[in-house]
């Protein structure tokens, strides 16, 4: 197969809604060519010098993929936490971030459209009506820009068609799930076509309380409601309309706008002990729930919490050729507006449960928030036609971003009264952080690739960037941080370039290598919330990632087997670190508090590789491998700050542990076998299995605090009837019903644990015209 340099610019034509992810048709084992766009231009994924894994629309599908998590459990490297639905933690090669300040940003972004999604609570979207998605992996400074020092997940939706098409599917699944999809496409007037999808989902929670077994301790009148308490359900809407206009062959007009809203109960915990057995949380609530530890999917919540997220944007897209290139005009708007409770602690309630037998003091609360964004982006792109020696992209970005972010903390510490109650200690209060933050980003960005022969090339890139940050914080004492009172007006700057140099080398038509030199960074900010002025006041600078990385892309046996190597290493400067910290004017029984400062530096070395083969017709195997070695190589704590007292005063040594949710090994494997009948129709059976080991999720490594590994094996039936007109589907997820945990973290010597979904079953039946 001869791999050609560049397919088409830009634009992006509808034809690219027909790329697979290398997967063979019913009757051909020759692996089809992947097309992906992560350069703004359209190229196949076999001579592109970047490690990208594309999964596109139909394969997700086939895979029941619907939301980012089952993307990570497909894409080496690639990794998801979930403290709750607001605030998804994605991790590429062990970079990424929990920080939720208005003024804080991510480290690994989600694009839509090539739209930038900055907030944690606009990231975990539905995935339906997609052409495909594509995972960057590594710092991706130069042609996405600020924050994507981890990398980028680009998700591209399908074009309105020039022909009618109309796609329905429906499933229905145990925990009284029942799934709607669909969307309609075609012509609307002369060179004016028109698409409207939806997506609706629900699901009972899989994680149910037990409190209704001990009605004596709680209000009379919520005891016949704790019957119905579960968490970790799910209630998700979406809609998509999009407008496509071509008044003439060199201009392309696309409008779209979007609205989802979720609306669904907190997630469920579970508490996991340290062997020393001096976890306060996990003993009170394992003495009330029998096999505690292996009961990960109950506890005794009274309160089930919420999250109430609402989505809304609009995208305005123009794209006209030019002989010699093609100008991109680019912009968006989109709104954010989330509003969430957790049961952080216990209610009152569930207080005096846990404390009925006696035992240590605890923390009692929760932690409602709301969290409001509104971004404005433009993008004024020109990218290169032709097939000249010399290829080229470059532009102007701008965004503005304003977040409001109102967190409370209504939090006591209650111990037991001796009589089978509670009493307070601290009683709660309802004092807490508010926060309003305006970002302006401004950048100036190209890359440039030379063909120095017929096979190899040189490519280099750039992006300056200018960004500034206007942040109101105030702060509003409570029982537990007294010094917490506080207005402050603060505003910081930051620019940095951030280059990329690439060369690369076709040996054959079937094998591809590059070297890559990169670099990322990730914002400058402020606290969300500290607990005293000197916290609050105190800003962090920027993170920079830089990359090395060696690819190899190939083919072997007629194009039966696709493989492809990437060894990288990331120097990895100023990590933006949530820690426990003491100013060092404060009392010395002071216990600390929470606050992201620029702590440390590490090193990340890693392999990943990916594969596809088609050894036989209509047989697939594919799959990929990840083998991470991540540490810090300096850890300190930042200028004006000690450890708390009770580690002496000195600062802990965590020179040498691990990265936040990067697993040392992790793979998945995909077996598909498909038949055909004599009616026309085919048979496709579908075996996928995936591994990650256990993940740190502090500095210190704590072992209770750890998410442990997992395996997961999913299984997939389907029946395709002739012309595809329909396809119905039998499938089962976590089909040997693992108990694993989608994050973790300490409190009160405990690991706060959210459990995972356990065997889920079900039937899927989906129409097509």
């Amino acid at each position: 197969m001869k791999i050609g340099r560049i397919v088409n610019t830009c634009g992006f034509p509808a034809a690219l809604s027909a790329i697979a992810l290398g997967m063979a048709s019913h009757a051909n084992a020759v692996l089809e060519e992947v097309i992906v766009t992560t350069q703004k231009r359209a190229e196949p994924l076999q001579s592109l010098p970047l490690a990208v894994t594309a999964i596109s629309g139909e394969e997700l599908s086939n895979m029941g993929i619907t939301d980012i998590k089952g993307v990570t459990e497909r894409t080496p490297g690639f990794t998801m936490g979930s403290f709750n639905a607001g605030q998804p933690q994605l991790y590429i090669r062990g970079i990424g971030s929990n920080e939720d300040s208005p003024a804080g940003d991510q480290s690994v972004i989600v694009f839509v459209d090539e739209v930038y999604i900055g907030r944690s609570a606009g990231m975990d979207v539905d995935l339906f009506d997609l052409e495909r998605v594509e995972v960057l992996r590594g710092p991706q400074g130069t042609l996405f820009g600020k924050n994507v020092v981890g990398g980028a997940v680009s998700m591209i939706t399908t074009k309105p068609t020039e022909e009618t098409v109309m796609k329905f599917e429906a499933g229905i699944g145990n925990f009284q799930a029942i799934n709607f999809r669909g969307l309609v496409s075609g012509e609307l007037a002369d060179n004016v076509f028109g698409k409207v999808s939806f997506s609706s989902r629900r699901r009972d929670g899989y994680v149910e309380s037990r409190a209704a077994d001990y009605p004596q301790f709680f209000n009379p009148a919520n005891v016949f409601d704790l019957d119905d308490v579960q968490q970790s359900d799910l209630n998700t809407d979406s809609v998509r309309g999009h407008l496509r206009f071509t008044p003439s062959s060199e201009m392309e007009i696309n409008v779209s706008a979007n609205f989802s809203r979720m609306d669904q109960a907190g997630p469920g915990r579970h508490f996991i002990g340290a062997a020393d057995g001096s976890s306060i949380w996990h003993t009170a609530e394992s003495q009330l729930i029998a096999n505690y530890d292996d009961e990960i999917h109950t506890n005794v919540a009274e309160d089930a919490g919420f999250s109430k997220i609402d989505i809304s944007g609009v995208t305005a897209r123009i794209d006209y050729d030019f002989p010699a290139f093609t100008f991109t005009s680019l912009s968006s708007f989109r709104k954010v507006e989330s509003k969430i409770s957790n049961l952080i602690f216990g209610t009152p309630g569930q207080t005096n449960l846990l404390l009925s037998n006696g035992g240590a003091p605890l923390l009692s609360g929760s932690n409602p928030y709301t969290d409001d964004s509104d971004t404005y982006t433009q993008e004024f792109r020109f990218t290169s036609n032709g097939g000249g020696k010399l290829q080229w992209v470059a532009g102007l970005y701008y965004l503005q971003e304003q977040t409001v972010r109102n967190e409370t903390g209504p939090i006591g510490v209650f111990g037991s009264d001796g009589a089978g109650g509670s009493i307070a200690f601290v009683p709660i209060g309802d004092g807490g952080g508010f926060g309003d933050n305006t970002t302006d980003s401004y950048a100036i960005f190209g890359q440039f690739t030379y063909a120095i022969t017929d096979r190899l090339s040189l490519s280099v890139g750039g992006r300056q960037t200018w960004e500034e940050k206007d942040y109101l914080s105030i702060g509003t004492p409570t029982p537990l941080a007294v010094a917490r009172d506080y207005t402050l007006n603060l505003s910081e700057d930051w620019s940095a370039f951030t280059p990329k140099v690439t060369i690369d080398y076709q040996f054959t038509d079937d094998a591809f290598v590059y070297f890559t030199y990169s670099e990322g960074f990730k914002s400058g900010g402020f606290p969300g919330g500290g607990g005293n002025v000197e916290i609050a006041s105190t800003g962090f600078d920027p993170e920079e990632a830089i990359l090395y990385e060696l690819g190899a892309k190939t083919e072997w046996f007629d194009n039966r087997l696709r493989l492809n190597v990437a060894a990288f290493q990331t120097d990895y400067t100023d990590l933006q670190i949530l820690q426990l910290l003491v100013p060092l004017d404060a009392d010395p029984n002071d216990p600390g508090n929470l606050i992201t400062q620029n702590a440390a530096d590490a090193e990340i070395n890693g392999v990943e590789i990916e594969f596809t083969i088609a050894p036989i017709d209509n047989l697939i195997i594919q799959g990929s491998y990840t083998s991470l070695d991540t540490e810090f190589s300096d850890f300190f704590i930042p200028a004006g700050f000690r450890a708390p007292s009770t580690a002496g005063g000195a600062a802990p040594d965590r020179t040498g542990n691990s990265l936040r949710n990067a697993p040392e090994s992790a793979y998945n494997i995909l077996i598909r076998y498909e038949h055909e009948l004599g009616n026309g129709g085919a048979m496709r059976y579908q075996m996928d299995h995936r591994y990650k080991d256990e993940v740190v999720q502090d500095p210190d490594e704590l072992e209770f605090a750890k998410v442990p590994e997992y395996d997961l094996t999913d299984f997939r039936v389907s029946y395709m009837a002739p012309e595809d007109q329909y396809q119905v589907t039998l499938w089962m997820r976590n089909a040997f019903d693992e108990d694993y945990f989608l994050h973790n973290f300490p409190v009160q010597g405990s690991g706060f644990a959210t459990p995972a979904m356990p065997r889920s079953y079900g039937v899927t039946f989906s129409w097509n015209r």
